[in-house]
């Protein structure tokens, strides 16, 4: 495991270290399989939704801080613009990894409860093992070289299908998001509008960005911006870019032990005194109290963080 970073400056600034290599283009996607191993980088994150399958073998991911277990034979879906990274593997097996463009995932139309975790940050894994799903993934896997369209498109059928039956199986779920409400049923011209709003967060959230800014972004006025947001993930636009900052800030806390001022410019928040509110608001718990029982929770962490 790697040890944690004595500052912020020692890792690739995180508005500069969007995976755009997991982001396929339209009417496409990404797979790859290889045997899990630490991540080389201290985290990343891109703007795909993406799709792990593990075979022979199980890991523990981290979300900015907080620890998933994959388990071997489940699917597991989450929307990758929260910082994530590998934090320990167990046996020898192999990990698929399909990524979906967001734009994509919002077009399917899939059932709205699936959506909305997806959308809210939640990470989610098919309750059961289904030996057909080793089948599936494996053969998409194997003809992955058929890129004509015919093909991609009878690929992607393939995997809007299986997110479709794991929306009417129910799933479990690994991470919560902050907060979930009911009556989410929005068009697709929406989901559109929400989804460029929610990539250019993604992308800009550790810049000084506003509610104006986002909102350009998907050429909406800005109060026609904040009530189309709030209508799909049940927030409003400002509140989710501090929680995106916020989750910036916690992967920072625990990854690394750079001072708490440098962690809050960092993470996007225009003052110390900001993020401190934020912080506490959000946690109920200062950010170095944070980081400190983090340590304590983690034996691999306390045991760097002596002296």
């Amino acid at each position: 495991m790697a040890q944690r970073l004595s500052s912020v400056d020692a890792i690739v600034p995180f508005s500069e270290s969007v995976d755009q290599t997991r982001v396929p283009t339209p009417n496409n996607f990404i797979i790859e399989s290889h045997k899990p191993t630490l991540f080389d980088t201290p985290f990343h994150h891109h703007t795909s939704v993406e799709l792990n399958f593990l075979q022979n073998c199980h890991l523990d991911y981290s979300f900015s801080g907080q620890v998933a277990k994959l388990k071997a034979n489940r699917l597991v879906v989450f929307w990758g613009a929260a910082p994530h990274k590998v934090t320990d593997v167990y046996g020898e097996g192999r990990i698929t990894n399909i990524y979906l463009s967001l734009g994509q995932f919002v077009r399917w139309g899939l059932p709205s409860d699936l959506v909305k975790a997806i959308l809210t940050g939640e990470v989610i894994a098919s309750r059961n093992d289904d030996p057909l799903d080793a089948l599936l993934i494996n053969r998409i896997y194997n003809e992955k070289h058929l890129e004509q369209t015919p093909w991609r498109r009878t690929h992607l059928a393939e995997i809007e299908t299986r997110l479709r039956r794991l929306a009417l199986e129910g799933w479990s779920t690994l991470i919560s998001s902050p907060s979930r409400g009911n009556g989410f049923s929005v068009r697709s011209t929406t989901m559109q509008e929400v989804e460029s709003m929610l990539r250019f967060i993604s992308e800009n959230f550790t810049l000084p960005i506003n509610v104006k800014d986002i909102a350009a972004a998907s050429s909406l006025s800005p109060a026609r911006a904040g009530q189309v947001f709030r209508d799909v993930l049940t927030v409003s636009i400002k509140k989710h870019l501090t929680r995106t900052r916020l989750s910036h800030a916690r992967m920072l806390l625990v990854e690394t032990e750079a001072k708490v001022s440098s962690v809050a410019l960092d993470s996007g928040f225009a003052s110390l005194s900001a993020f401190y509110e934020a912080f506490t608001k959000e946690h109920k718990q200062s950010p170095a109290e944070y980081r400190r029982q983090s340590q304590r929770s983690n034996p691999f962490l306390a045991f760097h963080a002596q002296p």
